[in-house]
């Protein structure tokens, strides 16, 4: 199986750094946006209802995340939230922006884009969770002695549909 073109043109879109780390990732992500990207603590009594939120407003990009979540689980949340942002999703209006910016403040400014983690009922919540496994995968991979990929981990993605 080979990705749908839009999840393998977003996985290209931004070079994953080696060795990994989510802060030179972010980095990554805002010079290539050309503009500020926040990670915010949810509040706790948001738990219930997400665990990651992403809110574009004219200036900047917000991630938040859920205050309870830790190690991979929170690098996981964000990359799903980056997804959103490199598969263009979240066209947020009306009422839904009305209604954030009531609960986020002013100081967020006008709503542009958002997405939340919570379901995965919807097709763009499948690929941008599709999407942040794959970029956890391509941080993972070892390169070879010639600068390729891993030849175990290549054969692992084609035979689970990765590749």
């Amino acid at each position: 199986m080979r990705l749908h073109p839009d999840l393998s043109t977003a996985l290209d879109s931004v070079p994953v750094p080696q060795p990994f780390s989510l802060e030179a990732y972010l980095k990554l992500i805002q010079r290539i946006r050309g503009r500020p990207l926040i990670v915010h603590d949810l509040p706790d009594a948001a738990a219930s209802a997400v665990n990651g939120l992403w809110i574009s407003s004219e200036t900047a990009d917000h991630i938040f995340v859920a205050s309870g979540a830790r190690g991979l689980l929170r690098v996981h949340i964000v990359l799903h939230e980056i997804s959103h942002m490199l598969l263009d999703h979240g066209r947020v209006g009306g009422n839904t922006e009305m209604a954030l910016r009531r609960l986020l403040g002013p100081a967020l400014g006008a709503v542009r884009r958002g997405a939340g983690r919570s379901r995965y009922e919807t097709q763009e919540e499948k690929d941008a969770e599709r999407l942040a496994t794959l970029i956890l995968v391509r941080a993972n991979e070892p390169p070879d002695d010639d600068g390729g990929r891993d030849a175990g981990l290549r054969k692992i993605r084609q035979t689970f549909g990765y590749e």
